[in-house]
């Protein structure tokens, strides 16, 4: 009887427990694609967080490029993502875009960030720089617009840019090794944290 009553009593406050929130990343194939035997950047900031992850990642997508499967730029995909109500919007990527010039990639990563303000106005917006091996002029463009464009929607930018310079965390094709993914990780939650 004891046991029963218990169970009565614990039931409604299990039925209350706050539901995690929902966060959805926007990001091109070093978002989507885990490494071997190991997890993504992705996973471990969603776990370290305690986030309801929907990975929208899509590979050689950008913020003027669009993804080889899913035909769309970043801010193309943003409207079909507010059904999931995210609480958080983390958007990574932009290396498929450095052939672009410079005033294309400006002109993109500023709309790409309005259109994600607009969308979704309640949630907190997350940029990731580009994750890439080594500084470039482009790189440089790329990431000096993603700062600048979050801060304009009140978005928190997140500088990876320094970590990667350490070649055991890319590999020879350019994807993230294990060791690149616990970085990126790593530091984009500690940025999480510390807002």
């Amino acid at each position: 009887m004891a046991i029963l009553v218990a169970a009565m009593i614990a039931s409604p406050l299990a039925a209350c427990a706050p539901e995690p929130p929902t966060a959805v990343f926007v990001g091109d194939g070093a978002t989507l694609v885990a490494p071997t035997d190991a997890p993504s950047w992705v996973d471990s900031v969603s776990a370290s967080q305690g986030w309801a992850e929907i990975n929208a990642g899509c590979s050689d997508s950008g913020y003027t490029q669009r993804g080889t499967v899913c035909m769309a730029t970043f801010r193309e995909q943003l409207p079909a993502l507010v059904v999931d109500e995210p609480d958080v919007v983390v958007v990574s990527g932009g290396l498929s875009d450095l052939d672009a010039t410079p005033g294309e990639i400006r002109a993109a990563v500023r709309a790409t960030y309005v259109e994600a303000r607009e969308t979704f106005p309640k949630a907190t917006i997350y940029a990731v720089a580009g994750l890439a091996s080594g500084p470039s002029d482009a790189v440089t463009v790329l990431d000096d617009a993603v700062a600048e464009a979050a801060a304009s929607v009140g978005a928190v930018y997140v500088d990876v840019s320094e970590p990667l310079t350490d070649p055991t965390l890319v590999a020879d094709d350019g994807s993230l090794t294990a060791a690149g993914h616990a970085a990126v990780a790593e530091l984009t939650s500690n940025v999480i944290s510390a807002k």
